[in-house]
């Protein structure tokens, strides 16, 4: 467990917010933001009450009354078609206030105006009531679990094998092609790949069957990207300067909606925002002993990258090398300044990853780390669905229900099984 659940740092206020604790946290806003009492318990009371609701709607076992749906479930339905930023408004008027409470707006890809409620109010009441973890043994640890199941029940995890082809016969999937030509038959295909290569490159001769679907994708955004630098350092710095916390959010300011459009511009500003991870700070086990390694990380948008695509694929990567190291220098300068002093000298090893590392890995549209966008018309029952119009073939991860992040991409996985089982029953 986060012994802090995380830390937030504004200009004005530096807040720890605290591991399983909402009363805890209720408090500490109210001693920053004396006179916005009433504010904080509104809006907290909203996002329980929404969570609640999504809570009982889920367990009903069955569709709800909807002549009754408004008054069974009010703040669902007021919501439904709002942003996150037009519920907050309704409670809340102090700018600074609203900023802090957004804080980790930075996880669900787009800011208060643009991002649907159910994808901030209810994760952030999760997140606060039932805390933050990092598994032990890094997070690589939970693929090899699940690899382990897969292969305990007589499956098997091929890596580095690419598909290219999903197989199709009058519009049902039979199976894929990988790279080398090797092709494996199956009852149901589930793709984890995005989106736009599932229902384009990977079945070219589906175009016209599925022009509806490539329809409603045009009218969707992907997601932002990321800019990450870690380190390796030769010394237990975070020891020696006494940094506690294991996730810190630097901000420059308050204007999530200027910072949002600053971050698909791309690039950096001399004062950047960042997240920090402390990862010795999680436990013991993940630097050799008297060494640290951190993680910093900015947002991205795809454009500023894009001048240096072709290159890049082709190898030529001089200039873009050049712009990677400055950018990490301005990041590393700014951690440096701020929460870790001594840092550069500090460094032994450094490691960068751009947008166009995110594409080279994932193959996702942009480097999105998100898939869609999670706005108001792609949430809830409306996010793009398991089901596809080719027969037996299905969607999880990131690009369908319920969203992007481990916290949603595992629960995707669940129900895709649930409605093959359905449909094989059926």
């Amino acid at each position: 467990p986060h012994k802090t659940l995380y830390r937030t740092i504004y200009p004005d206020y530096d807040i720890r917010v605290p591991h399983m604790n909402i009363p805890g946290y209720i408090a500490i806003l109210k001693k920053n933001f004396p006179g916005d009492e009433e504010a904080i318990d509104g809006i907290f009371a909203d996002m329980q009450g929404l969570a609640d609701e999504v809570g009982r709607l889920s367990n009903a076992g069955g569709p709800p009354d909807m002549a009754n749906f408004p008054k069974n479930f009010p703040l669902l339905f007021k919501n439904f078609n709002r942003t996150w930023g037009a519920m907050l408004d309704e409670r809340v008027k102090n700018a600074k206030l609203k900023a802090v409470i957004s804080g980790l707006w930075g996880y669900f890809g787009l800011p208060p105006s643009k991002l649907s409620p159910f994808y901030y109010a209810m994760p952030l009441m999760g997140y606060l009531e039932g805390g933050g973890y990092y598994p032990v043994g890094t997070s690589q640890k939970i693929s090899d679990a699940f690899v382990g199941l897969i292969e305990k029940n007589g499956g098997e995890v091929k890596l580095n094998t690419k598909v290219e082809r999903i197989l199709v016969r009058d519009h049902a999937a039979t199976g894929v092609r990988t790279a080398d030509g090797a092709e494996y038959r199956g009852r149901a295909v589930i793709s984890n790949a995005n989106a736009i290569d599932t229902f384009g490159r990977m079945m070219p001769d589906e175009k016209d069957f599925l022009k509806d679907l490539t329809a409603r994708m045009e009218k969707y955004s992907v997601s932002y990207s990321t800019f990450l630098v870690w380190l390796g350092l030769k010394t237990d710095l975070v020891r020696k300067v006494g940094l506690k916390e294991s996730e810190i959010f630097y901000h420059t300011g308050y204007d999530i909606e200027a910072e949002y459009k600053a971050v698909m511009a791309g690039g950096l500003p001399d004062e950047p925002d960042f997240g920090l991870t402390v990862y010795d700070n999680l436990g013991p086990g993940f630097s050799p002993k008297g060494k640290n390694t951190l993680n910093i990380i900015a947002t991205q948008g795809y454009d500023y990258w894009k001048k240096f695509e072709t290159d890049y694929f082709y190898g030529n990567k001089d200039a873009y090398a050049k712009e990677k190291t400055r950018l990490a220098d301005v990041l590393i300068d700014k951690v440096e300044k701020t929460l870790l002093p001594g840092l550069r000298k500090a460094i032994e090893v450094v490691e960068v990853a751009t947008p166009l590392t995110n594409v080279r890995f994932t193959s996702n549209p942009r480097g999105a780390i998100y898939g869609w966008d999670q706005t108001v018309d792609n949430s809830g029952q409306r996010r793009f669905p398991q089901r596809t119009p080719i027969k037996n073939l299905y969607l999880s991860g990131a690009w369908t229900f319920p969203g992007g992040g481990y916290g949603a991409c595992v629960p995707s996985g669940l129900a895709c099984f649930a409605q093959v089982m359905a449909d094989w029953k059926s």
